[in-house]
């Protein structure tokens, strides 16, 4: 089974799928990837292990990748999205050579942009597109109104790299130790984010809680200045992947309070962890990973004084109370991992091909 997987920028959850899809035998894989950016500066050599790797800049690069994937001759092609035109310029190459698998995140949100999608998919999207795969049901909502059938889309696109994260939270368990009375935010720092909300929010809850937990926010970006100095926050810049669970394992609580967020795979980070979740009602993966009053709750986007309430809940929570929603994040994490993805992708072309068979 050949994979070829077009994407663009690389993360520390791709890499542990890739690497799980990698190490079952007879998959070979071609990766195409953009380098890492300024804002999400993932250390490239975490990625060094694919044998096959096509790296470029900007889309205007990709050119060169064409003889690469003729010479590779995939029997799946995984692409991310509908965006990069050379992308969708090989989907349509291959075409009934091989099996062409979509990503898409965007949750159905009804707008006029979608509507004009879901009118125009069968000339622009559908042609370039065997099979979609999406991280939970909001997604599945929208690709149901591209014309996909249930038979053709596949779910739990993303998962980090749940048994890593995992690890920290029982440790904490066997080590009998309690959750960590801090919150976390980790992400970048820029306007969809809600950084501005997490900052006024944190403000008022630091001046009213008796004992406040003190923040640490770990990320890159323009809104730095809202949360550095502010009493009780540490900004704590950019971290690696391999560096995230230590920072997980020593808080108890994270924030998401994002104005815009399709899905957010850093809930999932924080659920396998065991932290206790607090995130917007746009985050998609609230959804399938935050059930309030069992791990966590859920406020509306831009409202700074219920999340800031919803701090003052948790922090005043006793520990036997926090322990309970920190096994049930765990275990609610457990939904996605990066077998369930490689398993996904191999059990759903074995059967499309032992169907084709049969006909």
């Amino acid at each position: 089974m050949k994979v070829a997987v077009l994407w663009t920028a690389l993360s520390g959850y791709m890499n542990a799928c890739l690497q799980e899809l990698a190490s079952h035998s007879g998959v070979e894989l071609l990766v195409s990837h953009m380098r890492p950016t300024q804002d999400a500066p993932f250390d490239e050599s975490g990625f060094a292990w694919m044998p096959r790797r096509f790296m470029w800049k900007s889309p205007a690069d990709i050119g060169p990748l064409v003889p690469v994937l003729r010479s590779f001759d995939p029997d799946v092609i995984v692409v991310v999205g509908w965006h990069v035109p050379a992308y969708r310029q090989l989907a349509h190459e291959y075409a009934g050579r091989s099996w062409r698998v979509m990503t898409m995140d965007n949750p159905w949100r009804g707008t006029l942009k979608q509507w004009a999608g879901v009118l125009t998919a069968p000339l622009y999207l559908r042609p370039i597109a065997d099979a979609v795969w999406l991280p939970g049901e909001r997604q599945a909502q929208f690709a149901r109104k591209l014309g996909f059938m249930e038979s053709q889309i596949l779910r739990g696109l993303y998962s980090c790299n749940q048994p890593a994260f995992e690890a920290q939270h029982w440790k904490r368990v066997r080590d009998g130790k309690p959750v960590p009375h801090a919150f976390l935010f980790a992400g970048r720092l820029v306007p969809p984010k809600g950084i501005e909300i997490l900052a006024r929010a944190y403000r008022l809850y630091h001046e009213q809680a008796a004992d406040p937990w003190p923040l640490v926010c770990c990320g890159a970006g323009p809104l730095r200045p809202l949360l550095e100095g502010q009493p009780g926050v540490r900004v704590e810049g950019f971290v690696q992947p391999e560096a995230m669970t230590e920072k997980l394992a020593a808080t108890g609580c994270f924030i998401l309070p994002s104005i815009f967020e399709p899905w957010a795979l850093v809930i999932h980070e924080a659920a396998s962890a065991g932290l206790v979740i607090l995130a917007s009602e746009t985050v998609g993966a609230a959804v399938h990973l935050v059930q309030p009053g069992f791990n966590g709750f859920i406020f509306d986007d831009r409202d700074v004084q219920g999340l800031a309430h919803l701090m003052m809940r948790v922090s005043t929570l006793s520990s036997t109370r926090l322990d309970e929603m920190s096994r049930a994040s765990n275990l609610l994490s457990r939904q996605f991992t990066p077998a369930r993805w490689a398993n996904t992708l191999i059990e759903a072309h074995a059967a499309r091909n032992h169907i084709g068979q049969c006909g």
